[in-house]
């Protein structure tokens, strides 16, 4: 099936015992539900046991669903977030590996630790803060679903209390609504091995207290995961990756350079394949090239901080041939 590996993809990077959950407005499937339900509900089911469902207007048991997701118009005032105009008719919701059509959201349920990873790596790929809205209503249907579809950005979801008292939710999931472009952007970029590790830092709390100050002392400041700094013009960012047994013997500094549009990054894409050659690497995102160099200490880490003039000699180094590539890059690429 379509959507098949990209799921499996998906699955077993973040390590969801949930499946993802392809969503269609409108779909060309006849209304299939057992008896009327909740919105929430259909979803829950579709990720924990695989089963899809057509539902119309008849189907939803929650008025608050309803309204939500465009089956009705608000008889007084207004309700945010809704499908506006509201001009649905039905709606399927299929587990994502069986999905045959193209759909319009991805729901994705999981345990907050699990979705923080996926916060995390989408914050890397979007290059910036993962923005949430959400009240406690209209969870599933309308702070994962419609607010996905109708302005065209992810969204995270605390759940609420219909969904956690009617529809199965545990007290530790939480849920991200995905438009389906984002969904593929964010799997597709996991395949960026090279990229993942190297911006998947080191939790503060991880690194020895030795290492932390030898970064500071560099400029940095410390962040979540990583370190930022700003260096003549440009800001730096500092992530220390771990390899497969979990011990770090690396850094890695990022500098994201914008362009005025998506076409004007693609464009430079030629310059940037031979300016930011390995250990250097980079990656297009939107209207913006991610330039990255990883630096390679020869030694775990802790060690590394034990000496800290040339572990300075090394970051200082990295730092200067970085800006020096990106500052050719951007003479060649932005007027």
């Amino acid at each position: 099936m379509k959507y098949t590996e990209l799921t499996k993809q998906f699955r077993q990077f973040f390590e969801l015992p949930l499946t993802p959950v392809a969503v269609k407005f409108n779909s060309d499937d006849d209304p299939n539900i057992p008896h009327p339900m909740r919105y929430c509900e259909i979803v829950r089911k579709a990720a924990a046991f695989g089963t899809s469902y057509t539902c119309s207007a008849d189907d939803m048991s929650c008025a608050s669903a309803e309204l939500a997701l465009g089956f009705t118009e608000p008889a007084y005032g207004d309700v945010y977030p809704r499908v506006k105009p509201a001009d649905t008719r039905t709606m399927t919701v299929t587990p994502l590996d069986k999905c045959e059509f193209e759909p319009d959201v991805v729901v994705v349920v999981g345990t907050a630790s699990k979705l923080m990873r996926v916060a995390a790596t989408l914050s890397k790929v979007k290059g910036d803060m993962v923005n949430a809205k959400f009240k406690g209503e209209f969870a599933v249907c309308g702070e994962c679903t419609t607010i996905p579809i109708m302005e065209n950005k992810v969204n995270l979801s605390l759940l609420c209390a219909g969904a956690r008292m009617f529809s199965d939710y545990r007290n530790d999931e939480i849920v991200f609504g995905f438009p389906m472009e984002a969904f593929v952007e964010l799997t597709e970029s996991l395949k960026e091995e090279s990229i993942t590790k190297a911006l998947c830092g080191c939790l503060m709390d991880d690194l020895p207290a030795r290492l932390v100050d030898a970064i500071l002392a560099l400029g940095f400041t410390k962040g979540t995961d990583h370190f930022i700094g700003r260096f003549g013009n440009e800001i730096v960012r500092l992530y220390i990756p771990k390899d497969e047994s979990g011990k770090s013997s690396s850094v890695t500094l990022h500098v994201p350079v914008k362009f005025k549009d998506t076409d004007a990054a693609k464009v430079s894409e030629d310059v940037a394949s031979c300016l930011f050659e390995d250990p250097m690497n980079y990656r297009l995102r939107d209207n913006w090239v991610d330039v990255i160099l990883l630096i390679d200490l020869h030694e775990p880490i802790r060690r590394a901080a034990m000496k800290p003039e040339k572990f300075n000699a090394l970051v200082n180094n990295g730092i200067e041939v970085m800006l020096d590539r990106v500052a050719k890059f951007k003479l060649k690429t932005i007027q």
